[in-house]
């Protein structure tokens, strides 16, 4: 999928529904990518900036330089040839869920070095409780839900695989 596709037309007009929470306009999820290149948080912050959005949260993954106590020199994603179709959908079942306006969500894969961003997550509402709860959903059902894999490389040398889902 590319970065300016519009699911929210492509999923249906009638995602999620914003009862007593403002325009009652329906949710929309106007990005779901997964990419090999470097990812913006600018691009999806823009992509849930909409008028009638009053709190945008984010969620910004990064690869961290431990995990388990032990050094990570570098890791690589690798996604399941399903997993774009995975992160359209639970990123539209979030919308359908949540009184939220618009929703972007971009994955890394191919190889990372430390500080690198692997997932950015944007979640535009009326009002800042609901961005952060539905931000907080849907990065935890991507994490559940996804085929994608991260294959950690340890200072020692070692490297071990981490299952998404």
């Amino acid at each position: 999928m590319d970065a300016g596709s519009d699911l929210g037309s492509d999923l249906g007009s009638d995602l999620g529904s914003d009862a007593g929470h403002g325009t009652g306009a329906p949710a929309r999820v106007v990005l779901a990518d997964i990419r090999d290149t470097p990812l913006s948080v600018d691009e999806c912050m823009a992509a849930v900036l909409l008028p009638d959005v009053g709190g945008i949260a984010l969620f910004v993954g990064t690869v961290r330089d431990h995990d388990s106590g032990r050094g990570v020199t570098d890791l690589a994603y690798e996604a399941h040839p399903r997993a774009a179709a995975e992160i359209e959908r639970v990123a539209a079942e979030v919308a359908a869920g949540a009184p939220v306006r618009a929703i972007a969500v971009a994955h890394r894969t191919g190889h990372l070095r430390v500080g690198e961003t692997a997932v950015v997550v944007a979640v535009g509402a009326a009002h800042r409780a609901e961005a952060f709860a539905a931000c907080r959903r849907l990065i935890d059902d991507i994490k559940a839900q996804v085929p994608i894999w991260k294959h950690q490389v340890f200072e020692d040398g070692a490297a071990e695989w981490v299952g998404a889902c």
